[in-house]
């Protein structure tokens, strides 16, 4: 039997319709809540798939909705809040918990859930349940304190979001020399994807190469040069440059940390 037999989703965007599809696959009942005020909320759990801000006021909708909670179970899908966000819901009798999808959803087209990690946070009680019910879609579940969870999902906006808004920083700098965006994005990508499959084979000391592994302060000097008229790209440079410098295996230390300083300070305008 399944941990739970019923499941109401609240909130169809993308992460909540890959959650309605995955749980509708698993041949579990599930009631898709799209207005809480007009939902039935009768199932065992309730997951709540809107906004971080949007949660606290979700579990208070619910609570006004059917006032007691005794025997139901309320989580939600929060990378960088924890359960007591469901305060409400628990006051009400409900047990909660959190759990959040380590995986990018970017339209409301299904995404499959195999494989997939699942951080879960939830009272020692409750978590095997939430455990289960992810395995079940597929997932892997894992355990996040409460405490760490803001740590967690600053790791898991760095290794998404953040990689897109990297890849996109390359792609204008390569414009800024010429490249078309379409010729950028065929030559960056073979590199991009070989170094990432490198990081996660090899691990980072063995996959960084370039100037900083050189110790080439002199090409940095001309990159931070060349990014002066352009302050973004230039602090998003620098900011990389200084976190390889104190993390990676670079060559010329001092002498990158000195150059990163100047020329950073010098072509930034400040």
């Amino acid at each position: 039997m399944p941990a739970f037999e019923r499941v109401a989703v609240v909130g169809l965007g993308r992460w909540g319709s890959s959650l309605h599809a995955a749980l509708v696959g698993a041949g579990v009942s599930v009631e898709a809540v799209r207005e809480i005020g007009t939902a039935q909320l009768d199932a065992e759990l309730i997951w709540l798939c809107v906004s971080d801000a949007a949660i606290e006021k979700a579990a208070a909708q619910i609570v006004a909705k059917r006032s007691r909670l005794t025997g139901r179970v309320v989580v939600h899908s929060s990378g960088v809040h924890a359960s007591h966000e469901l305060a409400a819901a628990r006051k009400a009798g409900a047990k909660i918990g959190s759990i959040h999808p380590l995986m990018t959803f970017p339209t409301r087209k299904p995404v499959p859930l195999k494989g997939v990690p699942f951080a879960v946070e939830a009272a020692k009680s409750l978590a095997p349940k939430l455990e289960s019910l992810v395995r079940l879609l597929g997932g892997k579940p894992f355990s996040v304190p409460a405490a760490g969870k803001a740590k967690y999902h600053a790791a898991a906006v760095m290794a998404s979001p953040l990689l897109v808004a990297l890849a996109s920083a390359a792609h204008e700098a390569a414009s800024l020399a010429g490249l078309s965006p379409a010729d950028a994005g065929k030559l960056l990508e073979p590199m991009m994807l070989a170094t990432i499959r490198n990081y996660f084979q090899r691990g980072p000391a063995a996959s960084f190469s370039g100037p900083f592994a050189r110790g080439d302060a002199e090409t940095v000097s001309l990159h931070l040069q060349a990014l002066g008229a352009h302050p973004s790209l230039q602090r998003i440079y620098q900011a990389l440059a200084q976190y390889a410098v104190q993390t990676l295996p670079a060559t010329n230390k001092r002498l990158l940390r000195e150059t990163l300083a100047q020329d950073g300070t010098l072509n930034s305008g400040q």
